[in-house]
């Protein structure tokens, strides 16, 4: 079996073997009839599907779906391996929050960085594919036309700043964060066993085909995901694929949505009872799943709001108006 250089297995279709070649000479890509730069690392409107179409209301990053946030959490969890603290907040916070939190937020771009502005009354966040100069390319939703994908082009210095969460760093191409498993972040893998290619870096994505022992692939990132490292390649599509490759070292911590049940955990273990977290309170059940609605601790009622944050103030309930301390 034969195999382009990019790790793309070799197309049956003349016509399309003459379009890759075309893409190479040209040194661009092709998303819906849109030229990218080779440099660029846009990936199209690859936002899901029950999130696209208006499906699910509430993305698994507990944001409204077909907004720049959710959108913004989408890109940083499939591409750069990082997930996103639940809930977070409206784009005009975000940068403030990360800040807060530690994480550097400057007025230097880099790719995988998330673009961030404070204008209007939300503000917006986008996902940087490429930066030359001042000028940067982003992909968004909810820009332009509402609730759809747009890529652009703009000043750098037309945003407020860049929250760099874990960008992509270059590294004879564009990578994730640099693995320390002894396998080099960009490079060419031969398999030793059958391996599934599949659309998203998750056990459950689609299989699109397998790579058998043998074979070889050229990729140009390794993403952490789902408790795996994942070895990751643009297809002559301009479609990114991932291929699992070995189990995380890593201790899991913080957030995760299992069945569509929210736990958190810490020190890679179920954390259970009240919990504060970005200075909101949580409550978790004894099996550790994230409560909702009213819970009764001890003699006293709360009250947890759809993203499990405790409730205080006024709250309004099926025409009953409750008033809930600061301590809940």
């Amino acid at each position: 079996m034969t195999f382009f250089k990019s790790g793309v297995k070799k197309s049956r279709c003349t016509q399309l073997s003459v379009g890759l070649a075309t893409l190479f000479v040209t040194s661009t890509f092709l998303f819906g009839g849109e030229s990218v730069q080779a440099d660029s690392v846009a990936r199209g409107d690859d936002y899901p599907l029950h999130y696209k179409n208006g499906s699910v209301e509430i993305d698994q990053w507990r944001m409204y779906s077909r907004q720049c946030t959710s959108f913004a959490a989408f890109r940083l969890s499939s591409v750069n391996g990082f997930e996103i603290p639940p809930a977070y907040g409206n784009a005009n916070e975000w940068g403030h929050r990360a800040s807060r939190e530690g994480y550097r937020v400057d007025t230097k771009p880099e790719v995988g960085a998330i673009a961030w502005s404070t204008e209007g009354y939300y503000g917006h966040v986008a996902w940087v594919s490429n930066v030359s100069g001042d000028t940067i390319e982003i992909e968004e939703y909810n820009y332009g036309v509402r609730e759809k994908y747009n890529r652009r082009s703009v000043k750098a210095s037309s945003m407020t700043g860049f929250i760099h969460f874990k960008d992509l760093v270059e590294n004879g191409g564009r990578t994730g964060n640099p693995i320390r498993s002894g396998l080099a972040s960009s490079g060419t893998h031969t398999f030793t066993q059958k391996s599934a290619i599949r659309n998203q870096p998750s056990s459950t994505a689609q299989v699109i085909d397998y790579y058998y022992p043998g074979e070889n692939v050229s990729y140009d990132q390794i993403v952490e995901k789902d408790g795996y490292k994942w070895l990751s390649y643009l297809s002559y599509s301009g479609t990114r694929r991932y291929v699992q490759y070995m189990e995380t070292e890593s201790v899991e911590n913080g957030w995760k949505k299992q069945n569509g049940i929210w736990y958190y955990r810490e020190n890679g273990k179920l954390a259970t009872g009240w919990k504060k977290v970005n200075g909101n309170w949580y409550h978790l059940k004894e099996n550790g799943a994230m409560s909702t609605g009213w819970v009764k601790d001890s003699s006293h009622w709360y009250y947890l709001k759809a993203s499990g944050e405790m409730q205080t103030g006024w709250l309004k309930e099926n025409g009953t108006w409750y008033y809930l301390e600061s301590s809940g």
